[in-house]
This record gives C-alpha cells, sequence and structure tokens, in this order.
C-alpha cells in the first residue's frame, strides 16, 4: 500500500492513518508531503503479541471512531482485510456519504486450527460483511481470494486483480562473485517455512560443505530459530541478518539462488524482488504460486525437505541452468513495476 501511495503523491492530496509504532517507518518509507495522521496507544510496541494484540487492535480501532472529522474526501481506502483497517474506514465512509470505498485483500485464506484460527476467522467474518456492504471495489492478489469473495456474495464486477511489484530491474547479473549460494527474505515464522530451511541446508551442506545461506527477516520465532541452528552446528553455514530495508537487495545480488519454503502464501513479494535480482527461486508447490509464476520458478512438493534439498543442490550444481532461470525471471518480473500497477490501481479507482 505504502508504494502504490508513493506513486499517486504527486497528482493527489492524501491523508494516511497509521498507528504510531508505524509511523517512523512510513515517514521514511514514503518521504512525501503526505498527512501522515498518527494514533496514539499506550505500550504500542510491548503488546504484540496474543491477548495484548487484541487490545492494541481494539484501541486503535475506538481512537479512529472518537476522532473528530477532518475533512471531506474522494475516496477512503483500507489497506488490508484487517478490522482495524476496514472498521475505521466504513466509519470515515459513513461522514463521508458521496466518497468511494476502496479495499484490499492481500493475504491468504487462513486454514487449520488453534486460537489463532479463530481470531482470523472471526476477522474475516466481520471484514468480509463491511466490505460486501460498503465497498466499491476490492483489489485482491490472487485467484483464490477472488473466488472466495465471490462466494461470500460480494459483486464479481467489485473484485479486481492486481499485483505486488518492483522498483526496478537489474540490468547486469554478475554470476560469478556471489558470497551466498542462497537467500531467504521473510518474516521469522513457521508458516514461511523458516525451520525447514534448517533441514534443507543442513542437507545441502552435507553435499557442498562450503554453501552459505543468509536469513534476511526478523519475527516471533527468532530465538527458536537462533536455538535449532546452533543445535545443528550449522552456524558458520547460516547468517541470520535479520530485518533489513533496501540493503536486503546487496544481499540478493550476491547471491546465487533464492529459497521460499513457506507453507502459505497469497502473492509473496520476495519472490519477484528475487526474480528482479535476477535469482532464480525454489518453493514449495503451492497452487497460488503456480498461477503466477508457471514455469518460471522450480516447485518442490510441500514438506519434502529432501527434494528442496536435492533441487537447491542441482541448481547450484548447474550454472547453465540457473542462467536461463535466471533470464527468465528478469524477463518476467519486468511486468511487475510499481510505476505500472500503481498507474493501474488509480485508474481503476477512477472509473468508479
Amino acid at each position: 500500500m505504502l508504494k502504490v501511495i508513493e506513486h499517486w503523491s504527486g497528482d493527489n492530496e492524501i491523508d494516511i492513518l497509521l498507528p504510531r509504532l508505524g509511523y517512523t517507518y512510513a515517514q521514511a518509507y514514503l518521504n512525501t508531503a503526505d498527512n501522515l495522521i498518527v494514533t496514539d496507544s499506550v505500550f504500542e510496541r510491548e503488546m504484540q503479541e496474543g491477548f495484548g494484540k487484541a487490545l492494541i487492535t481494539c484501541s486503535r480501532i475506538f481512537r479512529v471512531l472518537r476522532s473528530r472529522e477532518r475533512e471531506r474526501y474522494d475516496v477512503i481506502v483500507a489497506a488490508s482485510h484487517y478490522v482495524d483497517d476496514v472498521l475505521p474506514a466504513v466509519y470515515l465512509r459513513g461522514k463521508n456519504p458521496a466518497t468511494k470505498f476502496v479495499g484490499y485483500h492481500h493475504v491468504g485464506l487462513v486454514s487449520g486450527g488453534g486460537r489463532l484460527f479463530l481470531l482470523r476467522r472471526a476477522n474475516d467474518a466481520i471484514s468480509v460483511a463491511l466490505l460486501r456492504k460498503y465497498a466499491d471495489l476490492i483489489f485482491v492478489m490472487n485467484l483464490s481470494i477472488k473466488d472466495f469473495l465471490i462466494s461470500q456474495r460480494i459483486e464479481e464486477r467489485k473484485v479486481l486483480l492486481t499485483n505486488n511489484g518492483v522498483d526496478k530491474i537489474t540490468s547486469k547479473v554478475d554470476l560469478k562473485t556471489p558470497v551466498f549460494e542462497a537467500c531467504f527474505v521473510g518474516r521469522l515464522e513457521k508458516d514461511k517455512g523458516v525451520f525447514d530451511l534448517v533441514a534443507i541446508w543442513k542437507g545441502v551442506s552435507a553435499l557442498i560443505p562450503t554453501a552459505k545461506l543468509a536469513i534476511i527477516g526478523d519475527g516471533s520465532e527468532k530465538n527458536h530459530l537462533i536455538h535449532l541452528i546452533e543445535t545443528e552446528q550449522l552456524q558458520e553455514r547460516i547468517t541470520l541478518c535479520g530485518y533489513l530495508g533496501d540493503e536486503r537487495f546487496e544481499i540478493m545480488r550476491k547471491s546465487k539462488l533464492f529459497l521460499l519454503p513457506s507453507y502459505l502464501e497469497a502473492w509473496p513479494i520476495t519472490i519477484v524482488e528475487a526474480m528482479s535480482c535476477g535469482l532464480p527461486v525454489i518453493v514449495y508447490d503451492l497452487p497460488e504460486l503456480q498461477t503466477l509464476w508457471g514455469s518460471n520458478i522450480s516447485y518442490v512438493p510441500k514438506g519434502d525437505r529432501v527434494s528442496f534439498t536435492n533441487t537447491v543442490v542441482g541448481l547450484l550444481q548447474d550454472p547453465e541452468l540457473r542462467s536461463e532461470r535466471s533470464r527468465r525471471g528478469l524477463e518476467q518480473s519486468a511486468a511487475y513495476l510499481w510505476t505500472t500497477i500503481a498507474a493501474y490501481e488509480a485508474k481503476a479507482i477512477g472509473s468508479l
């Protein structure tokens, strides 16, 4: 959403409502004159897990509901399908009856069980009902989400496919001076396959002892991941780089492969970022990824760490195949520039 806003800012006056936790990040990311309206919640940073996160969500919503009306808007956008985005947007639309309401649903459909599953299902039930009644347009990231919304009695004409993107495409790929054999970018969470990465890289290291993996990102499983790496004695083979901004592209360009053994994805922006850097991509075989990337990336049966390991080793030992996959990835990623996506979405909103 921030990347799209960055490209909309030149022709539009935009107010951005966000919590204090995201203020510094958004301000640095956009670097525009857009008006950042910040909602403050006590202990916001300290309450990002479990019940505390639910309290923060409620606090954000009620703080918006109590806010005074700033001005009239032509368009109000909910940046996600989460209730703390959708409900304030619906409230502001109620104060601006003539405005258009645009929503985004860019998260994969939830499955499984447990408390988190129930919370997500509750969120989906509320947000979908609100979007059905009030939204004039909903951008979605893949066909699965579109079909789901239509099955929930949202008019098909209101649901429009869109994409994630990149700022630029690498003009020249240097395949001779890599620092890492592979890299991963994403949240350090179980459903992103970070623990599978350790098992995969243990297998790769057994066949290629000098192979090194860079893991870029942060998350709730960081300490568990560190412990697992130490237990498997892979400290010299796996480097945890932490969260990185645009610096992640430097590491990606110094790698040979991009690995994403994720169990759930909607439209992973990291894949197109990796392809734009010339990296061949290996993923678990998810239907959403097949639809997006076709034969331009390598698929492994979900959860099959041995096959994933063998695919990594095969590509590392075949420079010609890596070069071919790199070329095809660069060609496909060229269709996903943020300038193009922002213009496409602005045109769709302007036609309402």
